[in-house]
């Protein structure tokens, strides 16, 4: 689960920072602890987009930030601290997942993802040609349509593989008239992947 190592990180610090310490110091007015919380709350921040948490995942991690500090036997302004934490933790939310543009985008359903999807992938990789699938998995036409619309937004073409399975989904979502989305009905095809791997160059031409 993405969310696991933010988890693991936060009880471990909160064990740390319950062994007995001498009395705190004094930093710029701020006692130590409270600014290491704060440098916690960063580490979280930076972790997340490392993991590339869901912009959700903001109030996950400041429930769990603010359960660390509850915990804590010392004496020191809980409420300041947490509302510093929630205010640096609130990027986690506002921030905007940066995408690395690939050649291809593929959609599928669910039951396609690894005997088709995944595998036209690795065939596509081999070739060097560049392919985004983790967001491209659809159950409804919504999810369908969204898909087409954000893969277009972030890379050269998508392909639809428009499989039997597909077919039994019964996507209602009609697809945009644009040379940059193929369907694909028939993706065991030994030709695909010559096929696909010409478009790409095409559309490294039109859409460097």
């Amino acid at each position: 689960m993405r969310l696991l190592r933010p988890l693991l990180r936060l009880r471990l610090v909160a064990a740390l920072l319950a062994r007995p310490q001498r009395p705190l110091v004094v930093v710029a007015r701020l006692p130590i602890r409270g600014i290491a919380l704060e440098r916690l709350a960063h580490e979280l921040v930076a972790l997340a987009e490392d993991t590339r948490a869901p912009a959700e995942a903001s109030e996950w991690l400041v429930t769990e930030y603010n359960t660390t500090i509850d915990r804590l036997p010392q004496s020191f302004d809980r409420g300041a601290t947490k509302s510093a934490g929630a205010a640096i933790l609130a990027r986690v939310a506002s921030r905007t997942p940066d995408i690395e543009g690939r050649d291809l985008f593929l959609i599928y359903v669910p039951e396609d993802r690894l005997p088709v999807a995944g595998a036209l992938a690795v065939e596509l990789t081999k070739r060097r040609v560049s392919v985004a699938i983790a967001d491209y998995e659809v159950a409804t036409g919504a999810q369908l349509a969204a898909a087409v619309a954000h893969g277009l937004a972030h890379h050269r073409g998508g392909v639809v593989l428009w499989t039997t399975a597909f077919e039994r989904a019964q996507l209602q979502a009609p697809l945009p008239k644009t040379d940059r989305v193929r369907i694909l009905r028939r993706p065991e095809l030994a030709d695909t992947i010559a096929d696909l791997t010409e478009w790409t160059k095409v559309l490294r031409v039109s859409k460097p």
